[in-house]
């Protein structure tokens, strides 16, 4: 409860600009609450918002919220996280952009 909470307040905030968003969620099993929660957003006419999450394009919240509803860019390879500009090992799983587009009705 407590992720879908803070995904509809944060993505709610953000929507109120009329500025492009770019959205980090946590990876975590509440994924698909920020996915649907970003999906279900009224965006502003051409307004972006923009998600770099794993590609399980297994799951439902991919056929639910993003396919047919997003462009989407799948990245090549496995990313690699930098901390304290030490690379990491690469991430166990693919990784896609996701981009939300506002259809220009914005009532």
């Amino acid at each position: 409860m407590y992720a879908s909470v803070e995904a509809s307040r944060h993505v709610s905030v953000q929507m109120e600009r009329r500025t492009n968003q770019i959205l980090n969620p946590p990876y975590g099993r509440e994924l698909k609450l920020w996915v649907k929660k970003a999906a279900t957003t009224g965006l502003k006419d051409k307004q972006k918002l923009v998600m770099l999450i794993p590609s399980r394009t297994d799951t439902s919240y991919w056929h639910d919220y993003i396919f047919n509803h997003a462009e989407i860019n799948f990245l090549r390879g496995r990313l690699k996280f930098e901390v304290d500009g030490i690379s990491g090992d690469s991430a166990p799983f693919p990784s896609a952009v996701v981009i939300y587009t506002g259809d220009g009705d914005d009532d």
